[in-house]
């Protein structure tokens, strides 16, 4: 009998104690991740280039991407595989504008223009935050950091972000691959190149 209590002891305290450990991790993973989130988003001129696939389940597509971003806009390139299409996203607070080869397409939005142009939602200004590997502001429903401080996967706004991927860049590991997915709607970034100003 004072066997069995001790071992009952003995399995407590060690469930606690890896209780206290597991959670001291998780604290020190996300105070890395704050470090990190501080000295990536306080970059206030940046460019990616890469590869962008849409998928909606039904009707996709992917090609080349190139994205700058500044201070007060940003804009994306878009060069569809084989040479089927092309369009220019330009991002600022009044607006946004779309021109492809039927013209020049505005709206109020970002979100609101691209769901009008390809009929689903693209979260184009979570994207902005999820392709650096950072959470965007707002309400997060999952997260997971690693000890590094790095984020690997994501709940946010509907979407499931995975973050495969990661490479050094100018002293800083940023994403080179990621998945967003919506139900049936999927985003993906095989990110080639980061430039910082």
């Amino acid at each position: 009998m004072i066997r069995k209590f001790a071992l009952l002891v003995s399995l407590f305290l060690l469930n606690a104690c890896t209780g206290i450990n597991t959670r001291q991790g998780e604290i020190a993973n996300t105070n890395a991740y704050m470090t990190r989130a501080s000295q990536i988003s306080a970059i206030g001129d940046w460019g990616l280039s890469g590869r962008l696939s849409l998928d909606d389940g039904e009707d996709g597509g992917s090609g080349k991407l190139q994205w700058r971003v500044g201070p007060e806009s940003s804009s994306l390139d878009f060069f569809a595989a084989m040479g089927r299409g092309a369009w220019h996203l330009e991002i600022s607070d009044s607006g946004a504008s779309l021109r492809d080869a039927e013209g020049v397409h505005t709206a109020r939005d970002v979100e609101t223009l691209v769901q009008q142009q390809i009929g689903w939602p693209v979260p184009v200004d979570a994207l902005q935050w999820w392709a650096r590997g950072l959470i965007a502001p707002g309400k997060v429903q999952t997260s997971e950091v690693d000890a590094q401080g790095l984020l690997v996967s994501l709940e946010q706004f509907g979407w499931a972000i995975q973050i495969s991927r990661y490479n050094e860049f100018d002293g800083q590991l940023l994403p080179v691959r990621l998945e967003a997915l919506n139900g049936r709607y999927r985003v993906k970034m095989a990110i080639s190149q980061w430039q910082f100003q």
